[in-house]
């Protein structure tokens, strides 16, 4: 559509970029043909000569949507948005209040851009995040989430979530090593591009307009005494507080993980989870929505909860109760990995199955036959998928200037997909 095409209730969303020098002529087009301009204070000042009406947005945002739903009725209406409307701004809320059929978006640069080409850097490296607009109690363990799985975290701000709380926090998660890339100001004669530590950027002081980049060091993980730069996945079982036997091995773990089929954004629930490892590592090679690790075991779980702060694991809830009773108040989860059940297991296998989203996954495993007799019968008779690996795991061990192998216990892993 083009601006003189333009009729009511049609919204224009208008990206500002990084300063008014961004805007190009199609954007100044739908401006010029606004009859209102709504925007923050700092955009509608550079349009001191527009003769349409002015309309500041307030925070919080509802008021000032009511006014625009009722104003964009007669009037066309744009709201000037900070960078690109799309980009964690407020062109998303726009869509969702009053559809997308009635919302044109004029995009521009967002900031996290802007900041990768001033070092020149590909925003196909980071993973970006945004504080803006979120409560005060937010945390950062969206940004060591990204910052594990050894990404770039593109960090926008907010004046409560600003480049020395990020610092502070990184700091307090043992992050000490990232290096912080901060860019202020970006696109006016007042932009800064300046790279800090966390620790040197704990006591700056920073503009209020700041976009972070967070890149991770060559983080530390002590084990046994010995340090070793840390991985994705792979860990030994030494890596890990744990009880005796009491831990998921490392090769039936990588299985584990491998059938599982994690996706992002999906929920993950570990029952049994003991030491956690399975919950660790899944949270590191895939951007789920929630991991919940359920442990009954008091002492395991004190050991769970060490493994989940040693690991900065912040994205995984421990849960400490029996599992069938805590399963009703987490969310419906997309994949279930039931690591222990002790006597517990129908009503968890009858829990899991109520609350699984189609097209879920369960994964067990399972080192009685009478168990996997139960669990298999179980899955099938509630029109599950089902197949069975049977893993046997020798390990070398040395002997003399040669070496032999120690076989471990046999584990049988059911894997079940919900048929739709």
């Amino acid at each position: 559509m083009k601006p003189s095409e333009w009729k009511p209730p049609l919204i224009a969303a208008v990206g500002m970029g990084p300063g008014p020098q961004w805007l190009g002529s199609l954007a100044l087009e739908w401006i010029s043909e606004a009859q209102i301009l709504a925007g923050s204070r700092r955009h509608l000042e550079l349009f001191p000569s527009h003769a349409g009406e002015k309309l500041p947005l307030k925070s919080p945002l509802a008021e000032s949507l009511e006014e625009i739903g009722r104003l964009s009725n007669t009037k066309r209406l744009a709201v000037l948005c900070s960078g690109d409307p799309l980009f964690f701004g407020v062109g998303g809320t726009l869509a969702a209040r009053f559809g997308r059929e009635r919302l044109v978006v004029i995009p521009n640069v967002n900031s996290v851009q802007s900041l990768c080409a001033a070092i020149c850097e590909s925003p196909d490296s980071v993973d970006a995040v945004s504080f803006h607009g979120l409560n005060r109690d937010a945390d950062i363990g969206c940004v060591l989430n990204i910052l594990n799985r050894g990404r770039t975290a593109a960090i926008i701000t907010d004046p409560a979530h600003n480049p020395q709380w990020i610092a502070g926090e990184l700091l307090e998660s043992n992050h000490c090593e990232c290096r912080l890339i901060i860019g202020e100001d970006l696109g006016t004669a007042c932009e800064k591009v300046r790279f800090f530590s966390p620790a040197e950027a704990a006591g700056e002081e920073f503009s209020p307009l700041n976009v972070v980049l967070a890149k991770p060091g060559q983080t530390i993980c002590e084990v046994d005494g010995t340090d070793k730069l840390e991985m994705i996945f792979g860990f030994g079982e030494e890596a890990f507080e744990r009880e005796a036997g009491m831990i998921t091995k490392m090769e039936v773990r990588a299985v584990v993980l491998a059938l599982l089929q994690l996706g992002h954004g999906q929920v993950l629930w570990d029952v049994g989870a003991a030491t956690g490892s399975i919950s660790v590592e899944a949270a590191r090679i895939a951007r789920l929505k929630g991991v919940f690790a359920i442990e009954r075991n008091r002492s395991r779980y004190s050991k769970l909860l060490l493994n989940l702060e040693k690991f900065g694991a912040t994205e995984v809830e421990a849960v400490c109760a029996k599992a069938s009773r805590a399963m009703g108040a987490l969310p419906a989860p997309d994949r279930v990995f039931i690591g222990g059940s002790g006597d517990d297991l129908d009503s968890i296998l009858e829990a899991v199955e109520r609350k699984l989203l189609p097209g879920g996954r369960i994964v067990q495993t399972v080192v009685l036959l009478n168990t996997l007799e139960k669990a298999v019968s179980f899955l099938r008779e509630r029109n599950f998928e089902v197949s069975v690996v049977q893993l046997q795991v020798s390990r070398s061990a040395s002997i003399a200037k040669d070496m032999r192998f120690e076989a471990l216990n046999p584990v049988f892993i059911v894997s079940a997909r919900r048929i739709c």
